[in-house]
């Protein structure tokens, strides 16, 4: 009886045990899908893609992200939720498309602006329509800073947000490079530059409701102050060699 019962308390405890560990690895696999069930391909599927994603931007500026869900965005966009879901698993995946959609738009513009910043004679010029340029962006585009919050706040969608600026980063990297600067280096300076630009651009539509240019013109300074001995010093080596 005893030995039975010893047999018995340690099958219990492995169970026990074995369902810790599954519940363990379950919670860690855990998370939202958020790959596109499909992508519309016709003119029509897209057209209502595209009103899901423009509707989920003005329900941001206006509920923000906690009130939204796919039920209100389907509403709002005048669809059936089946076929929000034809597209889109889940709210999470609404918000990546959008954000995807934003970045796109964002990474384009902002290396516009930073192309041949490394080789321009009026460095400064260059970093000022950068700024501008990325702050008239932001004015233009409905939901940004909703978005944005909900992507920094996401473990999900973390990730992605960081894709993002790293892929603007390497672009400035690119230039400091021709400006001198090499390797780990340039990599380091160039994204300590965009994020710095990204959280003042934050702050600026944050304080100011995006409308104060006296916060632009810091913006600039501090862009330039730091950037400025790295692009200076390419000018005073051409200098030399002249």
């Amino acid at each position: 009886m005893a030995a039975a019962s010893s047999r018995q308390k340690r099958r219990e405890t492995n169970r026990g045990t074995n369902a810790r560990k599954t519940s363990r690895g379950s919670k860690r696999a855990k998370g939202p899908d958020l790959d596109l069930r499909r992508t519309p391909v016709q003119a029509r599927g897209q057209a209502t893609f595209e009103r899901i994603l423009d509707t989920t931007a003005d329900l941001l500026e206006t509920v923000g992200v906690d009130v939204l869900t796919t039920n209100l965005i389907a509403r709002s966009a005048g669809v059936n939720v089946a076929t929000l879901y034809q597209y889109f698993p889940n709210k999470q995946a609404v918000l990546l498309a959008l954000f995807e959609r934003q970045s796109a738009a964002r990474f384009e513009l902002g290396e516009r602006y930073i192309a041949g910043l490394g080789n321009a004679a009026d460095w400064r010029r260059h970093l000022r329509n950068l700024v501008q340029g990325v702050a008239r962006g932001r004015t233009s585009t409905k939901g940004v800073m909703p978005l944005r919050q909900a992507m920094r706040s996401s473990p999900d969608l973390q990730a992605h947000d960081r894709a993002h600026w790293e892929k603007l980063s390497s672009t400035l990297a690119t230039e400091l490079g021709r400006a001198g600067l090499r390797g780990e280096k340039a990599a380091t300076v160039a994204r300590a530059a965009i994020e710095t630009l990204a959280a003042l651009l934050d702050f600026w539509t944050l304080e100011s409701g995006a409308k104060d240019p006296r916060i632009l013109e810091q913006i600039e300074a501090m862009l330039a102050g730091y950037l400025g001995p790295y692009f200076e010093r390419r000018r005073g080596k051409a200098g030399a060699r002249g």
